[in-house]
């Protein structure tokens, strides 16, 4: 009875030793972290397409940001409909830059004066081109969102 008393004193003697001597591993940092900054603006050209600037902040760099909304019609969809569309998002600072371009989809939302958003698109992204090599090809997710008076903001994550 002693011995398997000292037995099982011992295993989890190691077994505790094992666990705390055991490495923690850290997820990545992402390479692409964007999140708008502020209220950004956007205005509809005559194409029928969403043209969006601001200011980003985040992961690689804080910049200025234009991105442009298209739906693959032409027109932004009504309320309650969703469709097809295409994004593109180009982030400049005083000394880098990079460009996103995205497929997805754009729902037109019911606002009101609590809820603001009228459009929002959701999809996915590929970094186009950049100023660092390492961004190129990085993919993920983007949203561009619309609201009332003219008002946008921007996210882009990878995933």
């Amino acid at each position: 009875m002693t011995r398997s008393i000292a037995a099982t004193v011992v295993t989890l003697a190691a077994l505790a030793l094992t666990a705390g001597a055991s490495p923690a591993f850290a997820a990545p940092k992402p390479l692409v972290d964007l999140q708008g900054t502020g209220v950004g603006t956007y205005a509809l050209d005559s194409a029928g397409s969403a043209q969006l600037v601001g200011s980003v902040t985040g992961s690689q760099f804080d910049g200025t940001y234009v991105a442009t909304l298209t739906a693959d019609d032409g027109a932004l969809p009504a309320p309650g409909s969703c469709e097809p569309a295409t994004g593109t998002l180009e982030v400049t600072s005083p000394k880098r830059s990079m460009r996103l371009d995205a497929v997805g989809e754009v729902c037109g939302e019911f606002a009101d004066a609590t809820y603001v958003v009228t459009h929002r698109f959701v999809g996915r992204y590929v970094v186009t081109d950049a100023t660092s090599r390492r961004l190129r090809g990085t993919d993920g997710w983007i949203s561009l969102i619309l609201a009332t008076e003219g008002r946008a903001n921007v996210e882009a994550f990878d995933s």
